[in-house]
């Protein structure tokens, strides 16, 4: 017999079941899986009704590989795929000509195909198709006739089915991933500068001046990944239905990419410049304010780009700036009172406040004139 405290431990076993598995899986992940799993049961029901004396196992097979969360690499993927098919169909019937199986042809076979699919420059998941292909109908066409052409209708059909599939419930895409993405060397270089204004408030080395450098030098690698990514982004949303949304993000993105490209120049000859410097390295306390203050821009601008321009946002972009502003005009006159034209004095220090001016004009490129954007100091 079952006691009552038994029975009401089920629900709650079943609750803490749930609840582990919505830990481990996305609704993105199980819209995903159900959408792979009705496609491909439309892709069999069709490559059956082709060859209704076959099990079109490649159907399913195709739309299983090909369906991805975008629709841009749904549809690359499809291309990419029937094209290696048919190329490796090509081949295989072209070597069952003049070759029989044996370790030396399926070597060479494997070997042509390689470089046939890099040659016509299908992409990784394409190239790969084209000696899989190739092989499979080399040695499995000659005890099964009319393999090679099943292969190829089947490929073609899964892949259709897919295309379809993704055309008709493209995934909802998201913002947030566009725009975090463009704003990634943005943060990195307002890091990159708060540390450096941090450290050289106080005594700083040769040593810490190249170790900025080679963090300032990977923001070219933060760039490219951004730039890459954001073409992944206008791509999908090019073909996505739903992507209407997406398109103000990717706006928004272009301009935090563009920005973000100007700042880490900069920011990379700021740390060129202290490193060729280093030799004459001492405490610089008003320049350490002027970098905190032009990194806190920085962040002011990120916030503005991933606000979508909302009002206090630019309001606290315009507050930032002239904040940054006035602590570069106090370090102008302070050091011009203290150092005066002493050239050897001025040589790293002005090349600093130059590029700090820079970034500050850039990420204060959104303020309009008329909403009181505060004067530069020349």
């Amino acid at each position: 017999m079952t006691h009552p405290s038994d029975a009401r431990a089920h629900p709650d076993r079943a609750r803490e079941f749930f609840e582990s598995v919505r830990g481990i899986l996305t609704m993105d992940q199980v819209l995903l899986a159900a959408k792979i799993g009705v496609a491909s049961g439309v892709a069999w029901f069709v490559a059956v009704a082709a060859y209704p004396h076959v099990r079109p196992y490649f159907a399913p097979i195709a739309v299983l590989l090909i369906v991805q969360p975008t629709v841009y690499d749904s549809i690359s993927r499809a291309l990419q795929r029937v094209a290696g098919v048919v190329l490796g169909a090509a081949a295989a019937v072209a070597a069952g000509h003049f070759l029989s199986p044996s370790s030396w042809s399926v070597g060479l076979l494997i070997f042509v195909c390689l470089l046939l699919g890099w040659g016509t420059r299908l992409g990784p998941f394409g190239s790969i198709q084209v000696p899989v292909s190739a092989l499979l109908i080399f040695v499995v066409g000659r005890v099964t006739p009319g393999y090679g052409g099943e292969r190829v209708v089947e490929t073609l059909i899964g892949s259709g089915v897919a295309v379809i599939a993704v055309l008709l419930s493209p995934s909802a895409p998201k913002s947030e991933a566009v725009i975090v993405g463009a704003l990634i060397p943005l943060h990195r270089c307002s890091e990159i500068l708060r540390a450096i204004g941090m450290a050289i408030a106080m005594p700083w080395t040769r040593e810490q001046a190249e170790r900025w450098r080679g963090e300032a030098l990977g923001l070219v690698d933060e760039i490219t990944a951004a730039k890459l990514a954001h073409q992944g982004h206008q791509l999908n949303a090019r073909w996505n239905t739903r992507a209407s949304q997406q398109r103000l993000a990717i706006e928004r993105a272009e301009t935090a990419i563009a920005a973000g490209e100007l700042c880490a120049n900069r920011t990379r000859s700021i740390a060129r410049a202290l490193a060729d410097g280093a030799g004459n390295a001492h405490p610089m306390p008003a320049l350490s304010a002027v970098l905190a203050s032009t990194a806190s821009a920085i962040d002011a601008f990120v916030l503005w780009v991933a606000s979508a321009d909302m009002v206090a946002d630019r309001q606290r972009l315009a507050e930032a700036i002239r904040e940054a502003d006035e602590a570069l005009g106090r370090t102008l006159a302070r050091v011009e009172a203290r150092w005066g034209n002493d050239a050897a004095q001025w040589l790293t220090f002005d090349m600093v406040l130059a590029l700090s001016q820079r970034i500050l004009a850039e990420v204060g490129r959104p303020l309009d004139l008329s909403d009181g954007e505060p004067t530069r100091v020349s």
